[in-house]
């Protein structure tokens, strides 16, 4: 689970920069010259200082010893950019060292992996993994070991009987810290887990979501400081809205609020629910038996969720991607190049964007989604339906101890070479622009909270939900009471397919 890499990686680093003790030499190393009165003591070397993040390597690698695959071709596909070049896959393998800090670390990782194992890892990389990997499974075609893409994507492949419940793969050690916990927890259904991820990938980072803000227009309207407010437990959504409708202005001043003015935030109609779940609220929980349960109408959802349109659908100070439709960019893509080129206070949207952002000019920062209120005990961050990506084995896998051993391996190890390089290295060193939005994304990466309602979509109503964003009608009573039924006769179907499978 990154969250406690990231941790242990602050620990490490402090480790190393306590200077060794020196010990004093022996009897036999000090002489006593009784006519000079001088005692000469010579002391021995320093003990050399052992790195304990590759102490922890060359002990994920001498786990392997004795393995022998004879050669094996571990084939992985994954996403190329054809689809979207934003979510191309880029941590599974490299041809050679680049100089490149991700590049490299995954050419280390696959080549320690390679040489422990007598493996040879290769990538498939295609257009979309879904339909590729779903086509070869029901041919009954051996084309691939494993395979990554969206985790909605990954949800309809597993009630299609496509894909291995990972609990059954002994050689897959789920509770270990190289596996992202929250998920294997919140998308377990009857205790059944059909993708996971961790240490093994950075693409669920890029997937995740967060609150970019440029700080020099909240230097400029002397703005509470946000990275106290976030630690003080006091970023929430009428701190963002107050802000928001603070610096948006006419800056055109043709009288009309529009693509070429400052705005306060910019969004997305999916940020509906991202917003809306940062108040603590999930489409579905899980019962007792870890079968999900709906749970998405409620007086505090509703109450949410109201406070959540009245931010999105203010048009006074709200520009929703959706909604733009005219000039070179449209939807998302302007609203990005927007902040980007320094012309909003926010914007909400995957870490990807922070890599994008380093690109231009514009001082920003990185915060949590915020809090419904101060009441709430924590941050609730969310992610990509479609572009969180996680790790699924195909029902056609030949050998699955084989499987399963290659693939803790390769989350073991990436948690001392891939992580440290993508998070301590890439973002912190090379994209992050200040110390305290650091500390955000441990934040941020340590309070994710997966909502199976919002992948499956049962019903609708993580569609219904997402729609308040620029609907005129926004009764969620009402929306609710039209999608229930349904939404409970999806959930049902499914548990009793997942039951059939068996």
């Amino acid at each position: 689970m990154k969250r406690n890499t990231f941790r242990t990686a602050a620990l490490l680093l402090t480790m190393l920069l306590i200077p060794a003790a020196v010990s004093c030499g022996s009897a036999d190393n000090t002489e006593t010259k009784d006519t000079a009165g001088v005692q000469d003591v010579t002391t021995a070397a320093p003990e050399e200082t052992v790195d304990p993040t590759q102490a922890a390597l060359d002990n994920a690698i001498a786990k392997l010893d004795g393995i022998d695959y004879q050669g094996y071709e571990f084939r992985i596909m994954d996403r190329s950019a054809e689809q979207d070049p934003n979510w191309e896959t880029i941590d599974v393998w490299v041809e050679a060292e680049t100089g490149d800090t991700i590049d490299d670390a995954v050419y280390k990782r696959n080549t320690l992996l390679e040489d422990a194992m007598n493996i040879k890892i290769t990538e498939n990389k295609v257009k979309n993994p879904y339909v590729d990997a779903r086509t070869s499974i029901m041919s009954g075609g051996d084309d691939f070991d494993i395979f990554t893409d969206g985790l909605s994507l990954l949800a309809t492949m597993a009630v299609e009987g496509y894909l291995v419940d990972l609990n059954t793969v002994d050689a897959l050690n789920l509770t270990e810290t190289w596996w992202d916990q929250d998920l294997n927890k919140d998308l377990s259904i009857a205790e059944k887990l059909f993708f996971c991820t961790g240490d093994i990938s950075i693409m669920d980072n890029y997937g995740t979501w967060c609150v970019m803000f440029n700080k020099d227009i909240a230097a400029d309207y002397d703005f509470e400081d946000l990275y106290t407010l976030v630690k003080d437990g006091k970023w929430t959504i009428d701190k963002m809205y107050d802000m928001a409708k603070q610096v948006t202005r006419d800056v055109d001043g043709n009288g009309v609020q529009d693509n070429s003015d400052q705005w306060g935030f910019l969004t997305e109609s999916y940020n509906e629910y991202g917003l809306w779940a940062a108040g603590g609220q999930r489409i579905t929980d899980k019962d007792a038996d870890d079968i999900p349960t709906l749970v998405a109408y409620s007086d505090k959802s509703v109450e949410v969720l109201d406070k959540v349109t009245e931010f999105t659908q203010d048009k006074a100070c709200t520009l929703v991607a959706d909604t733009v439709t005219s000039g070179t960019l449209t939807g998302c893509g302007f609203t990005n190049e927007h902040f980007g080129n320094g012309n909003a206070l926010f914007i909400y949207g995957g870490m990807w964007l922070i890599t994008k952002f380093r690109g231009y000019d514009v001082n920003f920062g990185v915060v949590p989604a915020p809090k419904f209120d101060e009441s709430q005990t924590r941050y609730y961050n969310t992610y990509s339906y479609a572009n969180c990506t996680a790790y699924s084995i195909p029902t056609t896998a030949a050998d699955l101890e084989r499987t399963g051993t290659v693939m803790e391996a390769m989350a073991e190890v990436s948690k001392y070479t891939l992580t440290p390089a993508y998070y301590d290295v890439a973002l912190k060193g090379k994209y992050i622009r200040d110390e305290e939005s650091a500390e955000m994304l441990d934040i941020i990466l340590a309070q994710r909270a997966y909502d199976l309602g919002m992948i499956f979509n049962w019903g609708s109503m993580f569609s219904t939900i997402t729609s308040f964003a620029t609907a005129s009608n926004t009764d969620f009573a009402s929306a609710y009471a039209k999608k229930e039924s349904a939404t409970q006769k999806a959930i049902d179907q499914f548990i009793e397919q997942l039951e059939a499978l068996e």
